[in-house]
């Protein structure tokens, strides 16, 4: 956690909605700065408030400030929205139009901010999503997107994006989901069960709660929670099927997850529907990625849904409970899964108008910091680094020339990942965020559609984007 290498990641890979808050602080229990590998099991799941969208349009505020909120049943101090740890979750539908009026009360050498809605199809320019627009301390923006009619239903979610102090922001809690309703919410099977959202955060506090600096807090410390919630409980009967949406929202944390005794049914990636099922023992989650998975419950008893080891040096991620889930009450029939989901446009057959080469890379002068690079340059917002006609159909391979695991984001469009280190590989749908293998490659299709603008494209290990590892492409007319 905030240092030079962390990150991993392995190919696989993420209820009825309820408003709720985060977890109340409990009175008088002791104070919890690390979790251990086998937390006490905690409260039953709680989820974020929700603001939803009414006649087509979601205007809001979020308010960014370093003060009070609870986190795994305790009272901290962190940089958080709106006070919660996550922020509110954002629903809106295709065709709607997102207004955020971004307040920044935060202070200090790192105060500005801004916000990105990772992995939606929206217009980068003006007050879009553009990450090279600011709030500096007592200011505010407004952000506004529309959405257009043929966006994708699901999983998305938002977090700041400023050069250089993103991973310090999102570390902290500056995080929360956006549901994209609609798609699969109308298949049988899949709509008309429990919803439940599961968002992911690692991050460390002393003992008097206020959150760690980056450079103090590490890998084995830092608290794995969900919905701000240490080892939360999750309840669902025997043969029930519930739908996790499930959001990596850490800044450098791979997650390797497993439900004990049960299987995971996963239905969408990156806020993508594929069109079947892909039944899944693990799925592995980096920084960034989101997948929404089908669970049915299995004989009664108790559970662990865990995260396993996974990466080694910095990258080395522990075993530990995320959640307990138990099964109880009376049995149902298990539903059947569904046979078909919902199709997706197939580029690895598509003509391909232009193919780059991308690189990650890190370089280790004689003094001084390690720097991290694309294409042998460090980030520069000035500089456009690729050039791109809109509507064209293009192939990136990504490589990565490092011994570790980089996760590769692109803003605006999606992509289809055609290759794995050079080999044809077999696509459940699309995605934004993919880790390349060390010393390996990715290679993705995708389409600039609709939108004009400059955007970035950067591993989504927050240590290394805040450190260079970014790039700017224009699409232009």
């Amino acid at each position: 956690m905030g240092l030079g290498a962390a990150s991993a990641g392995a190919f696989a890979l993420g209820g009825t909605r309820v408003d709720g808050r985060d977890a109340a602080a409990r009175p008088g229990a002791p104070f919890v700065t690390s979790q251990g590998a086998e937390p006490a099991v905690g409260p039953d799941l709680q989820e974020p408030a929700v603001r939803a969208s009414q006649n087509g349009v979601l205007e809001t505020s979020l308010t960014a400030r370093l003060g009070p909120t609870t986190a795994a049943g305790n009272a901290v101090t962190s940089r958080v929205y709106e006070g919660g740890f996550p922020g509110p979750t954002l629903r809106v539908r295709p065709g709607d139009t997102l207004r955020v009026r971004l307040v920044n009360e935060l202070t200090g050498d790192d105060a500005a901010t801004n916000l990105h809605v990772h992995g939606m199809h929206v217009s980068p320019r003006d007050n879009g999503d553009n990450i090279f627009l600011h709030a500096m301390s007592g200011e505010h923006v407004d952000y506004e997107y529309r959405i257009p009619p043929d966006h994708a239903a699901g999983l998305y979610w938002y977090h700041p994006h400023v050069h250089g102090d993103s991973e310090l922001q999102v570390n902290n809690g500056m995080v929360g989901a956006i549901v994209v309703e609609g798609g699969l919410d109308a298949l049988p099977g899949v709509g008309d069960v429990t919803d439940r959202l599961l968002v992911l955060q690692a991050t460390q506090f002393g003992p008097d709660g206020v959150v760690l600096g980056l450079e103090d807090q590490s890998n084995d410390g830092a608290l794995r929670l969900i919905n701000g919630q240490l080892n939360p409980t999750i309840r669902l009967r025997p043969g029930e099927t519930q739908r996790w949406r499930i959001l990596n929202a850490s800044a450098d944390s791979f997650f390797n997850l497993a439900l004990a005794g049960h299987r995971l049914h996963q239905i969408a990636k990156d806020g993508n529907p594929q069109a079947e099922v892909w039944s899944r023992d693990a799925i592995l989650l980096a920084p960034g990625e989101r997948v929404e998975v089908l669970v049915q419950g299995g004989a009664a008893g108790t559970y662990e849904l865990r995260t396993m080891l996974f990466g080694e040096s910095f990258q080395a991620m522990p075993d530990v409970v995320m959640a307990t889930v138990v099964v109880e009450g009376e049995p149902t029939d298990p539903q059947p899964l569904p046979v078909a989901l919902l199709p997706f446009e197939d580029l690895s057959e598509a003509p391909v108008d232009l193919r780059r080469e991308i690189s990650f890379g890190i370089s280790f002068p004689a003094t001084g910091d390690p720097d991290f690079l694309t294409n042998g340059h460090t980030f520069d917002m000035d500089r456009v680094d690729q050039t791109v006609k809109l509507g064209a159909l293009e192939e990136w391979t990504i490589t990565n020339t490092t011994d570790e695991w980089h996760p590769f984001h692109i803003h605006v469009n999606d992509y289809q990942v055609v290759a794995v280190n050079g080999e044809p590989v077999r696509a459940w749908g699309h995605e934004d965020t993919t880790p390349v293998p060390p010393g390996g490659s990715i290679t993705m299709r995708t389409r600039f559609r609709t939108f004009t603008g400059k955007f970035v494209y950067h591993c989504h290990l927050l240590f290394h984007e805040d450190h260079g590892m970014m790039g700017v492409i224009e699409v232009v007319e």
